[in-house]
């Protein structure tokens, strides 16, 4: 009872008597939405909708989201001076998302601070860096698919057909920002698009003399399904489209789906005895680990001049003409003055930092006309919190990644070094795999690029990222990916909330400790690790869930209380038995002997001819 008089408190300071009254249950867009709206209103007692509030909960009494609400409301104590005096009415940032709040009242303050705690000294070269970006980088992106929009399509392919009938209603296991459908056009396929951008760009470096014909880049692609048992469909599927579709002349394609990395494992470690994580099917993490260590079996196996790796996504491009108009380097020769890649610094607290990671920054395809530098990320509108009820009055995280980005990705020095990153303008060193063993847990399904250092961060030395000054490619995801983009927004939503859940327990169970990772990792990483996670995802949940109805508010439920449960009884013994899988992992490839050249084999096997 000491809990929900707290929490009933709380949702008195976030909506208001004017909120109640587009509260109705009249008024919502299904029976999910009226159950949302109905646990709000029966704190209310003289709202007319109080007395079906009270009939409709009782009633569906069993409901998963209200098995959530008790749970999530109820479970922890809050330990919390509510000290809210109305002071910001229009949110409650001051209790849940500290950084927003500090972000909005004083931005340009908040990017000097963060310019500070980012800024290096002590800058040492790499003793051996990269010169041939075509022969020594191994660039990296992924696949996500998924099933079709319409199984009756003419746009899926005719050898797949068939054998896809049988998903039309298997349930989901896994879910990704933007995946591609197998009924996607040649116009909203992503794999298309990036693929004929990437080649295009490698042509201009040929041009260039920058890439010596009848030289190639190699490039790795995981690919990841959003159903279990999709896995051989949707690799078909993806060699269908490059054979069918393109005519690459400077990119080596090479896929790596689930069964592929099985063989690879059996392979390094003989007897499944190990607790095995090395895959591309789940969370994000699981794919953005397995595509890091990659490098460490090609440059074991096939090519020792394989010394760096780089992630891109497909729907970002390099956009030569701009990289060439802005900074008068191509993208190849940007790779080559990275002298710090792979180098040593010192930071703002006098730790080492290892600058074996590199991050580049994006700049959206509507605005690279303006300016290259121009943030992806905008600062929020006034609006998108206070003009109607909203749970941007509880959480709003575009603050503080709106500031960062401009602070960190746009600067236009060598001298810091990156906390903030995206994922797919990334890459990593030989050299760092073999000393850190760094990983994204499996169990991180966003921010997986951000939670790559996590796991390497000791009080006096961690790996860190080198800013890339001048890689910066282009964002076209709204192109060409709209309605993919609509139809996973909600799964999107409720990811963002298992963030929460994840990173604030994550913090939690690392070694370091939550107070100190919540300071290194401030002021956008930060704003989903939680001391009140529990509370603070309910919350968002429950008022968005008033609008969005039931495909947000079913689905999401389940997830989320299977996230909470995980996070309580397993996360802890995971992170630890994923800490000691990629240090053995990297260990056993060191003294490891291709000798039958079976290793070589299955990479080889996987080139798309």
């Amino acid at each position: 009872m000491q809990q929900l008089h707290y929490f009933e408190k709380i949702l008195k300071n976030i909506v208001s008597d004017k909120d109640l009254s587009n509260l109705s249950l009249k008024n919502s867009c299904d029976s999910f939405s009226k159950l949302c709206r109905a646990f709000i209103i029966k704190f209310y007692k003289d709202n007319r909708d109080f007395n079906a509030s009270m009939s409709l909960l009782n009633s569906l009494k069993d409901e998963t989201c209200l098995k959530l609400f008790n749970k999530f409301f109820n479970s922890q104590s809050q330990n919390i001076t509510f000290n809210h005096n109305m002071k910001y009415k229009d949110h409650i940032w001051d209790i849940f998302c500290p950084e927003a709040l500090e972000s909005y009242n004083k931005p340009e303050k908040i990017k000097n601070k963060i310019l500070r705690k980012r800024k290096l000294t002590n800058l040492k070269e790499s003793k051996n860096f990269l010169t041939n970006p075509a022969k020594e980088i191994l660039f990296l992106s992924n696949v996500l698919i998924t099933t079709p929009i319409d199984y009756f399509s003419s746009s899926i392919p005719i050898e797949i057909k068939d054998e896809l009938q049988q998903f039309k209603n298997v349930r989901q296991s896994y879910w990704y920002d933007h995946p591609i459908p197998l009924d996607a056009t040649i116009y909203e396929n992503e794999i298309i698009y990036g693929l004929k951008n990437l080649d295009e760009a490698i042509a201009f470096e040929a041009q260039r003399n920058n890439l010596k014909i009848p030289d190639k880049i190699k490039l790795v692609l995981s690919v990841s399904v959003t159903h279990n048992g999709l896995e051989k469909i949707a690799l078909d599927y993806v060699k269908l489209i490059i054979k069918k579709q393109l005519n690459l002349k400077f990119i080596d394609v090479y896929l790596f789906d689930e069964d592929i990395c099985n063989k690879i494992y059996a392979t390094i470690f003989l007897k499944n005895d190990k607790y095995n994580v090395f895959g591309v099917n789940g969370n994000y993490g699981r794919h953005y680990t397995f595509l890091k260590y990659i490098l460490l079996i090609y440059n074991k196996v096939i090519n020792s001049d394989l010394r760096y790796s780089f992630k891109i996504d497909l729907d970002q491009v390099f956009d030569q003409k701009m990289l060439l108009k802005n900074t008068g380097f191509s993208i190849f020769e940007i790779f080559k003055n990275q002298k710090f890649w792979g180098g040593t610094a010192t930071d703002f607290e006098g730790r080492k930092v290892d600058l074996g990671l590199l991050a580049g920054a994006l700049v959206n395809k509507n605005d690279i006309s303006k300016d290259l530098f121009t943030p992806d990320v905008q600062r929020p509108k006034i609006k998108n919190y206070a003009s109607g009820l909203s749970s941007k009055r509880i959480f709003c995280p575009e603050w503080p990644q709106s500031l960062s980005t401009e602070a960190e990705l746009m600067n236009k020095s060598n001298d810091i070094q990156r906390i903030h990153v995206t994922g797919g303008t990334t890459g990593i060193t030989v050299e760092s795999l073999k000393k850190w063993a760094p990983f994204t847990p499996s169990f991180v399904n966003r921010a997986e690029d951000q939670a790559f250092v996590i796991s390497s961060i000791n009080k006096n030395e961690y790996l860190s990222h080198c800013h890339a000054k001048n890689l910066i490619m282009r964002h076209d995801k709204h192109a060409f990916a709209q309605k993919s983009i609509e139809m996973s927004k909600f799964g999107k939503e409720i990811g963002n909330l298992e963030r929460i859940l994840i990173f604030s327990n994550y913090f939690e169970a690392h070694e370091l400790g939550f107070k100190i990772l919540k300071e290194h990792f401030w002021p956008f990483t930060s704003v989903f690790s939680s001391k009140h996670a529990e509370l603070l995802v309910g919350l968002v949940f429950l008022i968005d869930g008033c609008f969005n109805g039931e495909s947000y508010v079913s689905t999401g439920a389940k997830r989320l209380l299977e996230i909470q449960e995980f996070c309580k009884t397993k996360l802890h013994g995971q992170y630890k038995n994923e800490k000691q899988f990629w240090q053995e992992f990297v260990d056993r490839l060191e003294v490891f002997d291709d000798k039958n050249h079976g290793l070589k084999s299955i990479i080889n096997s996987t080139k798309v001819l």
